[in-house]
């Protein structure tokens, strides 16, 4: 009997014991409300108080429950640290809390709340981290050099696999698009060779202006490029930064090692790609303190407003100029455990909206059918935001739905770095899969809107092409002759300018700087409008030998209008200067000016007179005489300074404008040998290769 009285007493003691339960309360209106997981700055107090909330059998708060606080663990050799209440009673809310003063060394202090009266109650353990007063720069600085190798890696991987498509980007653009499907797929590739949607579009947009592609199939590919960047999200997404360092290795093997350009390429492609994983370490390492950095925890909570998350979306994409990037950037963020997909999408949704910009002043320069494609680029990425930012809730459960179930054991840290950033690739892909599905097939009505907004210029152009018509196909081999008269053409305007050039300096005739702008302008029309014939031309079957032709009138057309510049943008700001002074030139002076513009002159004859019909010996005279007129400019210069020791007054003041011009003239030969030069060479590799048939 006595036995079992005493049993029934410690039955009924063990349950009085545990009729008590600490636990860490919780406020959905504060983040940490507990104070467990704080970090602060060495020597302060922590911001929120350590919160213990205790409860009766019945979950009712008890009051005036003394708790007992002490601290367990802290950084070797700390001194300083203190807790401001060792014993506390219970609130009427059932909550004692206590603050710790953080000692003088970094780490992580510990600090246990118990029961003062009742050992058989279960503690609780909190966290607080500290942190040295400097540690926000080094988090700043090491973001930023995070970023900083992402976007290089991002970088060297486009440029790499661009540069070991070859030319098959352009092929792909002019041969392939056939209708809106493929328009699609050929975006998609485009943007997957690129690595960024924002210059995809420009791509796109620059393909509309030199004619390959028209702009309804534009929209295609604006579409496509939209949805191969999701590929690389999906792949930053996998987090295998742990590999890094072996891509890397081996990106770099590739490039020191072969001798095959392509396998370089391909190289360097590995190379960026294991940069941009690398950064995604650095930014997951130098992040990891802010999960326990309440202030920012509650600015991510925010972003959860969609309009909040949208703009700073927005903004970002903008400054980083690729979504890509961006989207990467908040990949690498979410692994840490602290960014929830439903603060994620908004920023998501605005970084597609700014990826818009950069196309748009790309096409500001560029005719009405580049500008038509630049807009279409922002009406399909708004109004798909548009449609898409009232289901964010749904787009949130429709990305964790391809998560794995939460374990009852697991943090909400570690769950939400498992899958958010798994989830963040998906509204991604499924945000621009879905605008695809959505836009396709209304891709005529966008082309009718848009052309009803932006309809055709009606004002003309004062210049007028003699030889070439953009709307006549023609023959490859007619089409070449017809570019090459137009070339000519931009000779005489180029060599009629040169020839004007020392007007302002010798008759101070101040209207002939009217002049120049008018010859420069109608050379730019000329060269722009010969580049767009030739790049419409080589993008259809032709030969190899044509295709060198076509190069070779696009790099004589470019030398000629280098020759525009320096008189209209070198030489006008010497003339601007020199008009408004009193200076003049000695006699000597005049006279080798006037000697080196002579030169030029022929120079330019010269040089064209082989491009109208190629002669060797005469391209070789040429040549010959760049070197005769360099050593002349030498001359003169040299003529100029002996001068300069006589004290001659005249030579003083005009001394500086004197040397400009005779080295912007010798620039006019050089270029203008240059012409020769390229022929030259282009006619030697075509004997090469004839005699390697023979």
């Amino acid at each position: 009997m006595k036995k079992g009285l005493i049993f029934s007493f410690f039955i009924l003691l063990s349950f009085v014991g545990f009729s008590q339960i600490l636990i860490k309360p919780q406020n959905p209106e504060v983040f940490a409300y507990s104070g467990d997981n704080q970090t602060q700055t060495l020597g302060k107090t922590t911001a929120n108080p350590i919160r213990v909330l205790v409860l009766d059998e019945n979950k009712n708060p008890i009051q005036n429950y003394e708790i007992s606080f002490s601290i367990i663990s802290y950084p070797q050799f700390s001194k300083g640290f203190q807790l401001t209440d060792k014993k506390v009673k219970t609130d009427e809310n059932g909550i004692a809390s206590t603050y710790l003063q953080i000692g003088d060394q970094e780490g992580e202090y510990t600090i246990m709340a118990s029961s003062a009266n009742d050992l058989d109650v279960d503690c609780l353990v909190y966290t607080v981290n500290a942190r040295d007063k400097s540690w926000i720069f080094f988090l700043i600085a090491g973001l930023l050099g995070g970023i900083s190798i992402f976007l290089y890696g991002m970088n060297i991987l486009g440029k790499g696999m661009v540069s070991a498509t070859g030319n098959k980007m352009r092929n792909l653009t002019s041969k392939f698009i056939k209708n809106r499907f493929s328009g699609f797929i050929a975006g998609f590739v485009l943007a997957l060779l690129v690595q960024s949607n924002t210059a995809a579009s420009v791509l796109t947009i620059g393909f509309v202006e030199s004619g390959l592609v028209s702009f309804v199939q534009s929209l295609s590919m604006l579409l496509g490029a939209a949805v191969g960047t999701t590929i690389t999200t999906q792949l930053i997404a996998l987090n295998i930064t742990d590999y890094a360092l072996f891509i890397i290795a081996i990106g770099f093997g590739t490039v020191m090692f072969s001798r095959n350009n392509k396998f370089k390429y391909i190289g360097r492609a590995i190379l960026g790609l294991g940069l941009l994983f690398m950064g995604m370490y650095v930014i997951s390492e130098t992040m990891a303190p802010l999960k326990n950095y309440t202030k920012f925890v509650e600015i991510l909570i925010g972003l959860e407003n969609p309009f909040i998350g949208i703009a700073v979306g927005f903004i970002f994409t903008m400054a980083l100029n690729s979504t890509i990037a961006f989207i990467g950037i908040i990949i690498t963020v979410s692994t840490q455990g602290f960014l929830s997909i439903e603060a994620a999408i908004p920023l998501i949704l605005g970084s597609n909206m700014g990826n818009t910009l950069i196309p748009i002043i790309a096409s500001l320069k560029a005719g009405r059918e580049a500008q038509r494609a630049a807009l279409a680029n922002i009406l399909f990425k708004f109004s798909a935001v548009l449609i898409f930012v009232w289901w964010i809730p749904e787009l949130a459960n429709l990305a964790k739905s391809f998560s794995p179930s939460r374990l009852s054991h697991v943090s909400d840290y570690e769950y939400f770095a498992e899958t958010v950033p798994h989830q963040i690739a998906n509204v991604h892909t499924f945000f621009n899969i879905g605008m695809a599905i959505v836009m396709l097939p209304l891709i005529n009505v966008y082309a009718y809107l848009i052309k009803k907004i932006l309809p055709d210029k009606k004002e003309k152009s004062p210049f007028e092409l003699n030889y070439i018509d953009m709307a006549v196909n023609v023959s490859s081999a007619l089409t070449l002759s017809l570019a090459k008269k137009e070339a000519l053409r931009m000779g005489d305007k180029i060599k009629e300018l040169v020839s004007l050039c020392l007007l302002p300096f010798i008759e101070r005739n101040e209207n002939v700087l009217k002049i120049w702008q008018a010859l420069e302008n109608e050379a730019d029309f000329l060269q722009k409008n010969i580049n767009k014939y030739l790049v419409t031309v080589s993008s259809q079957s032709v030969d190899e030998q044509q295709l060198n032709e076509a190069f070779q009138i696009m790099y004589i057309v470019k030398e000629l209008e280098m020759i525009g510049d320096i008189v209209n943008t070198n030489l006008r700001h010497q003339a601007v200067k020199w008009l408004a002074s009193d200076y003049s030139f000695s006699e000597e002076g005049k006279a080798e000016l006037e000697t080196i513009h002579l030169k030029a002159l022929k120079q330019i004859s010269r040089s064209m007179e082989v491009f109208a019909e190629f002669d060797k010996e005469r391209a070789e005279h040429v040549r010959n005489k760049y070197k005769q007129y360099a050593e002349l400019a030498e001359s003169l210069e040299k003529s100029h300074y002996e001068r300069l020791f006589t004290q001659n007054q005249q030579t003083l003041s005009s001394s500086e404008v004197h040397l400009e011009l005779l080295g912007l003239l010798n620039s006019v030969n050089r270029h203008a040998t240059n012409i020769a030069r390229i022929l030259v060479n282009w006619q030697k590799n075509k004997v090469k290769k004839s005699n390697k048939m023979n």
